[in-house]
C-alpha cells in the first residue's frame, strides 16, 4: 500500500510541485479540446455554407436551362419540325452558353431530329431517363450521366417536353450539360482552403470533383457512403473517410426537380479534419511545452530549498531528539534552529521536561473538562447496567425525564418510563448492547410528571480499562416535535392524494426537463376519455393536441419566466374526445428541479350554457322588440278603429236621414267603403303585432293547402317545381283559414323568388311533432308556448339561402332583400303565427337554400273555442230599453248616442270607468245593458266590469275595443261577459248584439 509519509521531503516537494500542476495542465488540455471542437463546428458550417453555394450554381444552371428549352418549345420553327431553320439558332444558342455541350430536339419516338451538333445519322434517345421522365411527366426532367455519342465527352442532360396545341407531348428538346465546365464553373467561386466537393447524378456517378477532377469523373461513389446520402435527410453532415481514404468531415445536399420524388443529384463538400484541427494542435503543443518549461524550473527551486530550509534543519532536531533521549536534559534544540514550523518544535523540546511534570494537573483538567462537555450537552447522555437501572445522567437527560436532581432517579430502573409497547424493544437492546452490539431504538417514554415524549436512542458498549462491557452508554434525542412534524407531513400527503383523487379538475405534473408525466389523477383520464396508465406513458411535448392548441409554446414559457397562466382551448385529445377545457399551468420547484403542474377543467358544457344563454338573450330581445312594435301596431290601430267608427257611424246615420233621391247618398256610400278598407288595413296591423281578428274554425291543414295548390302553382316561377309531401291523418287545427293561407302563401313566394330564374324545387311538407322545453328555446319567439303535440306546414327551397345576418333580421317589420316592398310580409307572418300561439323554425345557408318550419298547437276536443263572427244581416235589429254607454272618446259617445236612439233605446253615458260605476250606482235599476270600452283613463273596461258584477252580478255588459274578438275572449272567458263587439262598428251589428242580450235576459 502506497504511503506518502514514508516519502523524503525533497521527493515530497516535488510531488506537491506536480500535483499543483495538475490542474493548469488540465485546464490547458480542456481548452485545446474545445478549440478543437470548436474549428470542427465551424468545418462543419463552412462545408454546408459550401454545399449550398454549389447547389446554388446548381439551381440557377438549371432554372436558365428551363428558361431556355421552354423558349424554344415556343418557337414556330420548332413546332413545324423545320430542321433547316433550327438547328442554326440551336448552334447560335450553344455559343452563348458554353455551359451546354449539346441542344437537341427529338420526337415522341426518340428519334433525334435537330442538334447543336452535327450529327452524321439520327439518334434514338428513347432510351436516355431525362426522355422518358419528360414524356411521363409532362415536365422539366434530369438524366445521368453518360459520355455523348455526339461529341464524345462526359455529360449530364436535362429533358423538357414539346408539347403540341392540345398539351400532348410529341417530343423533348434535350439540353447536355458539359461535366468538363463545372470544374471551372466552382472554380471561380474561389473554394477555401483545404476544402473540396463532389457532384454526383441521382445513381452516385461523379459528375465533378474540387480535387482531381479528371481522376474521379465517371466514376462510382462509394456504395456504403452514397447509401447513406440517400436515406438520409435532404441536409446532412458527417465525418467519414473521404475518397483518397482521409478522415473528413462531409455536408451534402439533394437537388430534386418539381415533380420528381428523386433527387437528380447530391451536393457533397469537405474538409480533412486534419486541415480543420491543425491550428488548434498547434496550440496545445504550445501550450504543453510551456507548462512542461515552467515545472522544471520549479521542481529545480523545489529541490534546492528543501535542502538548504528544511533538511539541514530537520536533521539538526534529530541529532538533539537522541541526545535528549540519552538522558541529556540541558540540550537546547531551539537555539540550533530557529524560525518556522521546526523552530516551534525546537521549542516544544525544550518545554518537554515541564510538561511531564504537569502531566496529572492536565488529566484532572481533561476530566473537568470532559464532564462539562457531557453536562452542556443538549442530547440526553446516560450511564446504565445490565438490568436497566441508572448509574449516570446529564442535565439535558434530567429535564427529558422531568427530573429535578440526578439524585431522584440514581438507581432506578428506567424501563418503567418505557410505555409498554416498546418496554420489550428496549429490554432486547440493552441486552445486545451488554452482548457487544451497537444499537438504535425510537420509542416512546412518560416522564415523571406523565409528559409524553418521542425519544431517539443510539446505544453502545462502555468498556473498562480491561475491555470488559461495565455499563450502557446511551446518547438520547427528544424527536417529539420532530414527530409531530412528521406526522403533518404525512396528513398533508394523505390531504394532496385525496385531493388528487377526488377533485373534479384533472391534474397532472409533468418533469420540466424530460417533459414526461409523472403524476395525474382519475379526473385528467375521465376528461380525456383514456385509461390513467396510457396517460402515465405521455411527454407533454410530443403531444399533438398541444401543439395544435399552443398550449405548448404556453407551457414552455411558464417554465421558462415561472409566471403561471390559463388558457382556454378547443383540441381533441389524444384519444379521439374533443373537449373544451381551461388550462391553468405554473411552475413547481421540487429539489431545485423544475416541474410542470397543469389543472385542468372542462368547460363544454359551461360554453355550451353559455351559448345558450346567449341565444335566449338574444330571443328574448327579439320578442321584446316585437312586442314593443306589436303594442305600438295594436295601439295605433285602436286609435284607428276609433276613428273609423266616428266616419262610418256618422256617415251611416246620415244615410238613414237622407231620403233615398238625395245626390249626396252616393258621396256616403264613398265615405262607407273607403272607411271599410282602412278597417280592413287596420285589421291588417292588428295581424302583425298578433292581436288579429280572427275566424276560427277547426280544420285540416292537408285541406287548405290541397285546395290552394293551384292558386300556388300559377303563383310560382315557371322554373320552380312544386312538390307536396302531405302527412295522413293529421291531428286538426283550431285556425283562421284566410290567415292559414296567407302564411302559406308568403312562404311559397318567398321560396319562389329565392329560387329565382334559374330551374329548382318548392317542397311543402306537413306532420306532427311534440315539443318539449329543450325543442321549444331553439325556435323563434316561443315565450306563450305550451309543450305538447304540434302541426307543422314546412315550405323548403334550394335557392340561393341567407346568411346570418339576414336570418337574424328576416322577421324585423320594413326590412326587406327585394328592391322594392314594404317589409312586412315575413312579419305579418310572424304576427298571424303568435296570433295562433304558434312558432316558426327557420333553417338556412348561403348557396343551400332555406327551410322554413310554422309550428301550429294541434286542437285538442276540451279547449273553449271563441264563438265564430256571426255575419251580420244588414238591417238594424231594433229594441227598447236602457243602455249606459261608457267610452271616453267624446265623438265616440255622441256617436252611440244617436245610434242606440235610433235603434229606440234610451242612453246614459259615461266618459270613463268611475264614472260609470257612479252612474250605475245611482241608476242601476233602470239601466238593461252596458256598453263598456275597454282601453280608457283612470279606470279602463276591465277594472269597471270588476266593480259593475260586484254591484249586480246580473248585470249585462257588452265589450267595446279596437282589438280582436279573440283575444278579448280568451282574455275574458268566465268573468261573465254578455257579448263583444268590435270597433269600427254599424248600425246593424250594434242592433244585433242587443237583440241577442236582451233574448239571452228574458231566457233567464
Amino acid at each position: 500500500m502506497f504511503r506518502p509519509s514514508l516519502l523524503s521531503i525533497r521527493f515530497l516537494l516535488l510531488l506537491i510541485i506536480f500535483v499543483v500542476a495538475l490542474p493548469a495542465a488540465g485546464v490547458i488540455l480542456y481548452s485545446g479540446i474545445e478549440f478543437r471542437n470548436t474549428m470542427l463546428d465551424q468545418a462543419r458550417q463552412e462545408t454546408l455554407q459550401l454545399s449550398e453555394r454549389i447547389a446554388t450554381e446548381q439551381r440557377n444552371l438549371v432554372v436558365a436551362a428551363e428558361q431556355l428549352v421552354a423558349s424554344l418549345a415556343q418557337l414556330p420553327e420548332v413546332k413545324e419540325r423545320d430542321k433547316a431553320r433550327v438547328e442554326p439558332i440551336l448552334r447560335e444558342l450553344l455559343k452563348l452558353n458554353p455551359m451546354y455541350a449539346n441542344i437537341t430536339i427529338s420526337d415522341r419516338r426518340g428519334m433525334m431530329w435537330a442538334s447543336a451538333v452535327p450529327v452524321s445519322q439520327p439518334l434514338n434517345l428513347s432510351t436516355r431517363r431525362f426522355f422518358k421522365s419528360a414524356m411521363t411527366s409532362g415536365r422539366l426532367s434530369s438524366g445521368e450521366y453518360i459520355v455523348s455519342r455526339i461529341i464524345t465527352k462526359p455529360i449530364f442532360n436535362l429533358g423538357y417536353p414539346l408539347k403540341d396545341q392540345d398539351g400532348r407531348s410529341v417530343g423533348v428538346i434535350g439540353v447536355s450539360i458539359n461535366i468538363g465546365n463545372y470544374q471551372h464553373l466552382l472554380q471561380q467561386m474561389s473554394l477555401p482552403s483545404g476544402f473540396s466537393f463532389v457532384i454526383l447524378d441521382h445513381e452516385g456517378i461523379i459528375l465533378a470533383r474540387g480535387i482531381d477532377h479528371a481522376r474521379y469523373v465517371g466514376k462510382s461513389y462509394p456504395a456504403e457512403a452514397f447509401h447513406r446520402i440517400q436515406q438520409g435527410p435532404e441536409i446532412g453532415t458527417e465525418i467519414r473517410a473521404g475518397l483518397q481514404g482521409d478522415r473528413r468531415i462531409i455536408s451534402y445536399r439533394k437537388l430534386r426537380l418539381p415533380g420528381e420524388a428523386t433527387p437528380y443529384m447530391y451536393v457533397t463538400a469537405g474538409i480533412p479534419i486534419e486541415v480543420a484541427t491543425r491550428d488548434a494542435n498547434r496550440a496545445l503543443t504550445r501550450s504543453m511545452l510551456l507548462l512542461s518549461s515552467v515545472l522544471l524550473l520549479a521542481c529545480g527551486c523545489a529541490i534546492l530549498i528543501g535542502k538548504r530550509c528544511i533538511g539541514d534543519r530537520i536533521r539538526a532536531l534529530e541529532d538533539a531528539s537522541e541526545r535528549l533521549a540519552g538522558g541529556d536534559a540541558q540540550v537546547r534544540v531551539s537555539a540550533l534552529v530557529v524560525g518556522g514550523e521546526l523552530g516551534s518544535l525546537a521549542r516544544t523540546f525544550d518545554a518537554m521536561a515541564e510538561q511531564l511534570r504537569a502531566r496529572e494537573d492536565a488529566l484532572a483538567r481533561s476530566e473537568a473538562f470532559l464532564n462539562t462537555i457531557i453536562q452542556t450537552e443538549p442530547e440526553c447522555v446516560k450511564l446504565l447496567d445490565r438490568e436497566g437501572r441508572l448509574e449516570m445522567m446529564n442535565h439535558a437527560g434530567l429535564a427529558m425525564i422531568e427530573a429535578d436532581s440526578l439524585a431522584q432517579v440514581q438507581g432506578e430502573c428506567m424501563y418503567a418510563l418505557v410505555t409498554p409497547e416498546y418496554r420489550d424493544a428496549f429490554i432486547e437492546l440493552t441486552r445486545n448492547v451488554f452482548r457487544g452490539a451497537v444499537g438504535n431504538l425510537v420509542f416512546e417514554a412518560t416522564g415523571l410528571k406523565g409528559r409524553r415524549i418521542w425519544l431517539d436512542t443510539h446505544a453502545v458498549p462502555f468498556r473498562n480499562d480491561h475491555g470488559e462491557i461495565v455499563s450502557l452508554l446511551g446518547i438520547t434525542r427528544d424527536i417529539t416535535e420532530h414527530r409531530k412534524s412528521e406526522e403533518e407531513r404525512r396528513e398533508n400527503l394523505l390531504l394532496f392524494e385525496s385531493l388528487m383523487r377526488y377533485s373534479p379538475m384533472g391534474i397532472r405534473i409533468f418533469d420540466g426537463d424530460s417533459g414526461q408525466c409523472i403524476l395525474l389523477n382519475q379526473a385528467t383520464a375521465e376528461i380525456a376519455g383514456g385509461q390513467v396508465e396510457a396517460m402515465q406513458e405521455q411527454n407533454f411535448r410530443t403531444l399533438r393536441s398541444w401543439q395544435e392548441s399552443g398550449l405548448l409554446v404556453v407551457a414552455e414559457k411558464v417554465l421558462e419566466d415561472g409566471v403561471a397562466r390559463v388558457r382556454d382551448v378547443d383540441l381533441t385529445t389524444s384519444f379521439g374526445r374533443q373537449v373544451a377545457m381551461s388550462y391553468s399551468l405554473s411552475r413547481l420547484l421540487m429539489k431545485d428541479k423544475k416541474h410542470l403542474l397543469v389543472v385542468g377543467r372542462d368547460v363544454t358544457d359551461e360554453r355550451r350554457l353559455a351559448q345558450e344563454k346567449t341565444q335566449m338573450e338574444a330571443q328574448i330581445l327579439h320578442v321584446q322588440k316585437l312586442e314593443s312594435l306589436g303594442v305600438l301596431a295594436g295601439g295605433i290601430a285602436h286609435d284607428f278603429n276609433n276613428i273609423l267608427m266616428a266616419i262610418m257611424g256618422n256617415a251611416e246615420l246620415a244615410l238613414l236621414r237622407l231620403p233615398q233621391e238625395s245626390p249626396v247618398r252616393t258621396n256616403l256610400h264613398n265615405i262607407e267603403k273607403s272607411s271599410q278598407r282602412a278597417a280592413d288595413l287596420a285589421q291588417q296591423m292588428l295581424a302583425y303585432s298578433g292581436k288579429g281578428s280572427f275566424v276560427i274554425e277547426v280544420l285540416d291543414v292537408n285541406a287548405i293547402i290541397t285546395e290552394m295548390s293551384h292558386m300556388l302553382e300559377v303563383s310560382i316561377s315557371k322554373k320552380a317545381e312544386m312538390r307536396l309531401e302531405l302527412a295522413g291523418d293529421l291531428p286538426l287545427l283550431e285556425v283562421d283559414a284566410t290567415q292559414i293561407r296567407q302564411v302559406i302563401m308568403n312562404l311559397v313566394i318567398n321560396a319562389s323568388e329565392a329560387i329565382g330564374d334559374r330551374s329548382g324545387v318548392i317542397l311543402v311538407r306537413t306532420g306532427t311533432s311534440t315539443l318539449d322545453a329543450a325543442a321549444l328555446s331553439r325556435l323563434w319567439l316561443t315565450d306563450r308556448l305550451q309543450e305538447g303535440l304540434y302541426v307543422y306546414v314546412e315550405v323548403a327551397d334550394d335557392g340561393c339561402g341567407m346568411d346570418r345576418d339576414t336570418l337574424d333580421k328576416i322577421f324585423d317589420p320594413f326590412f326587406t332583400t327585394k328592391f322594392t316592398g314594404r317589409g312586412l310580409g315575413m312579419a305579418a307572418v310572424l304576427g298571424i303565427v303568435r296570433g295562433h300561439r304558434g312558432t316558426i323554425e327557420v333553417h338556412s345557408e348561403p348557396g343551400q337554400g332555406s327551410v322554413f318550419r310554422v309550428y301550429l298547437p294541434a286542437y285538442q276536443a276540451t279547449e273553449l273555442r271563441p264563438p265564430a263572427r256571426q255575419q251580420h244581416t244588414g238591417v238594424a235589429a231594433c229594441g227598447s230599453g236602457t243602455v249606459l254607454l261608457v267610452d271616453d272618446e267624446e265623438a265616440i259617445r255622441s256617436l252611440g248616442r244617436e245610434m242606440l236612439e235610433s235603434l229606440g233605446y234610451s242612453v246614459l253615458t259615461a266618459e270613463d270607468g268611475s264614472a260609470a260605476v257612479e252612474i250605475f250606482q245611482q241608476r242601476g235599476d233602470e239601466v238593461d245593458c252596458v256598453i263598456l270600452d275597454l282601453t280608457m283613463p283612470h279606470m279602463d273596461g276591465e277594472q269597471a266590469l270588476q266593480l259593475l258584477r260586484a254591484l249586480d252580478p246580473q248585470v249585462q255588459v257588452i265589450l267595446s275595443s279596437g282589438y280582436s274578438e279573440q283575444e278579448i275572449t280568451e282574455r275574458f272567458t268566465g268573468r261573465g261577459l254578455a257579448g263583444f263587439i268590435q270597433k269600427p262598428y254599424r248600425l246593424a251589428d250594434l242592433g244585433q248584439k242587443l237583440q241577442r242580450v236582451r233574448t239571452t235576459t228574458r231566457r233567464r
